[in-house]
């Protein structure tokens, strides 16, 4: 999916505009699976205090905070997740409302790593009247490991940047 900078910093402006839960998701156990969960670590421990967002780590069991999710005063979730299939080199980004991803309009953009139960929390979110995204980095290994490859590395700390400079900008 080839995007400009003003764009993909244009759509999170847009997500940030509303109160947002920014969700980890990921495996750490399994190199560059554990993205979403570094990069929800990360952001929580430089959030400031009274931001509207709030940021969770629900590592490979989003499920288990579906409804917590559903009942906060969030509007937009904003997963962030490992991708795989995409076409796009490791590190790539990829941005978007969560259903329109899914049917890709025409255009295959890879795959959550923990697609079925990101699916079934996002109906269940959207249900609620929250508007799902997911912020996807290409994953180049999702084998087992304790250290992500640099390429995902670095597009996490970029993320963590972008995302921090949109949460504190919102408030």
């Amino acid at each position: 999916m080839s995007r400009t900078d003003s764009s993909f910093s244009a759509d999170l402006s847009h997500i940030f505009t509303r109160p947002t839960g920014i969700v980890g998701i990921g495996n750490t156990l399994r190199s560059d699976d554990a993205v979403g969960c570094y990069v929800a670590d990360q952001l929580e421990a430089c959030l400031a205090d009274g931001t509207p967002h709030q940021v969770l780590n629900a590592e490979d069991v989003i499920e288990n905070y579906v409804f917590r999710l559903a009942e906060s005063p969030v509007e937009h979730i904003l997963v962030v997740d490992a991708v795989q299939g995409s076409g796009q080199p490791a590190g790539s980004l990829v941005l978007g409302r969560l259903t329109e991803l899914e049917t890709g309009d025409g255009v295959f953009l890879g795959q959550s790593t923990h697609k079925l139960a990101l699916s079934m929390a996002s109906s269940i979110l959207e249900q609620h009247g929250k508007q799902v995204y997911l912020l996807g980095i290409a994953a180049e290994n999702i084998d087992f490991g304790m250290q992500m490859s640099p390429d995902i590395q670095d597009s996490a700390e970029m993320v963590i940047a972008l995302l921090a400079g949109h949460a504190g900008r919102s408030h």
